[in-house]
């Protein structure tokens, strides 16, 4: 039981964005071409939009595809893991454009 409350608790202090800046450098990701899917939940206490919105930033300071989604819900963080119709049609949306733009190639 301890072991369980000191993940959670490090889960709870952990900063998605603390140590990036908007000068962080991507060049050592070699595609450049990869497109991005940032999707936020409103009730995400553990990764807030705000953060998340940081990092989208940051990605499009470093010129990279990214998509942005906030997603209304009041099931929290564990809302991937439920039944959220806007989530599977957020993802399943930007799967089938990527998909469509390599079979253009």
């Amino acid at each position: 039981a301890n072991s369980y409350l000191y993940l959670t608790r490090a889960m709870d202090y952990f900063d998605l964005t603390e140590s990036f800046s908007k000068s962080v450098e991507f060049s050592s990701i070699p595609n450049k071409h990869i497109n991005y899917l940032i999707i936020s939940f409103t009730s995400d206490w553990l990764f807030p939009t705000k953060e998340n919105k940081q990092i989208v930033d940051i990605l499009n300071y470093n010129t990279r595809k990214v998509s942005f989604t906030e997603i209304e819900t009041d099931k929290g963080h564990d809302s991937f893991l439920l039944d959220e119709p806007e989530l599977d049609l957020t993802i399943s949306g930007f799967l089938d454009s990527n998909f469509m733009k390599l079979q253009d190639k």
